[in-house]
């Protein structure tokens, strides 16, 4: 099982034609042996007790709208 982890920044500022950013969270993406994405997970400091977790559509999922 692989990971890739990458962090999430936001724009804080620009002075003189460059930008200037804050790393605000990390967002961990886990892939099974096959290379397809089988959940991702974010952590944000403005939520820093709150545990974000996507998982993939399955073919068996019911429809809601």
């Amino acid at each position: 099982m692989a990971a890739q982890n990458m962090k999430l920044r936001v724009k804080t500022g620009e002075k003189d034609g460059k930008n200037f950013w804050d790393t605000c969270g990390v967002v961990f993406i886990n892939q099974n042996d096959a290379g397809e994405i089988t959940s991702i997970q974010v952590r944000h400091n403005m939520f820093p007790n709150v545990e974000m977790v996507a998982f993939p559509k399955r073919d068996d999922d019911p429809v809601t709208e």
